[in-house]
C-alpha cells in the first residue's frame, strides 16, 4: 500500500515512495494502465477504457433456459460482450466498455440493453451488483513488454483480456528476469503505435476508432 513515486535506474535500481526507498536487483512495472511511471518512454502507448460487469438476481429455472450447458461465452465482435452463470444461478454479464477514459456513471444503464438484446427473456430482470475497472488498451491489441534500462522491465496492455493474457505474460516475464529471453524477445520485437500527446489525444482517438468499429458491426 505504498505508492511508488519514482524509479531510480542503474546497476542497483530502486523504487522511491513518499516514506522510503526500496532497492532491488531488478524492477518490473506491471501496473498496466493504473500507473503513470516512466512517462518519457511509455507515454502514448497505452490508454484506459472502463469495462463494466453486472450480476442479476438469482434466475432459478430461467438460468437453465438461457444457458442449458452452463457455458462461459464471449462473442466475436470487435467490441465484445461476455457472460456466464454464477454458482447461485445469477447471470454475470460484462462488456459495454467506455473508451473515454472516465469512470462509467451508470454501469447497469449501459449493460441492461445488451443483456435484454442477448436474452429477451430477461427483460426487466433485477440487477443486484455492478462494478467496473480500467483496462489498458493498446492500438494493435498485442501486449507490450520490454526494458526501460538494464534492470528495469515493463509488461502491460492486455486490452480487456487480462484474466487470461496476464498469466501468460507473467510466465514470460518470470523467465526473462531469470535469464530465459526467447519468448520475451518475440514480444519485445513487436512494433507498437505511440500516439502523440499521450492521453490528451489518445483517448479521443481511441473512442472515435471504437465508435467506427461499433458502427460497422451494426451495419452488417
Amino acid at each position: 500500500n505504498s505508492e511508488v513515486l519514482d524509479i531510480v535506474h542503474g546497476p542497483r535500481p530502486a523504487v522511491v515512495t513518499a516514506h522510503g526507498r526500496v532497492e532491488a536487483r531488478q524492477v518490473m512495472l506491471a501496473g498496466d494502465v493504473y500507473h503513470k511511471l516512466e512517462n518519457r518512454q511509455l507515454k502514448g502507448k497505452i490508454f484506459p477504457a472502463m469495462g463494466g460487469i453486472v450480476t442479476t438476481a438469482p434466475l432459478g429455472e430461467l438460468a437453465e433456459q438461457i444457458n442449458p450447458q452452463d457455458l462461459a461465452v464471449y462473442d466475436c465482435r470487435f467490441v465484445l460482450d461476455y457472460y456466464r452463470l454464477t454458482a447461485d444461478k445469477r447471470l454475470l454479464f460484462g462488456g459495454g466498455a467506455n473508451y473515454s477514459g472516465r469512470d462509467s456513471r451508470d454501469i447497469e444503464g449501459e449493460l441492461r440493453p445488451c443483456i435484454e438484446r442477448t436474452f429477451p427473456a430477461l427483460k426487466g430482470v433485477p440487477i443486484e451488483f455492478q462494478w467496473s475497472c480500467a483496462m489498458g488498451i493498446v492500438v494493435n491489441r498485442i501486449p507490450q513488454l520490454g526494458k526501460l534500462s538494464d534492470n528495469v522491465w515493463y509488461c502491460q496492455g492486455y486490452s480487456g483480456h487480462g484474466i487470461a493474457t496476464s498469466h501468460i505474460m507473467g510466465e514470460i516475464m518470470a523467465e526473462a528476469l531469470t535469464g530465459t529471453l526467447q519468448q520475451f524477445d518475440t514480444f519485445a520485437q513487436c512494433k507498437h503505435v505511440r500516439v502523440p500527446m499521450g492521453d490528451l489525444l489518445g483517448n479521443p482517438l481511441l473512442a472515435a476508432g471504437m465508435w467506427y468499429y461499433q458502427m460497422l458491426e451494426k451495419l452488417r
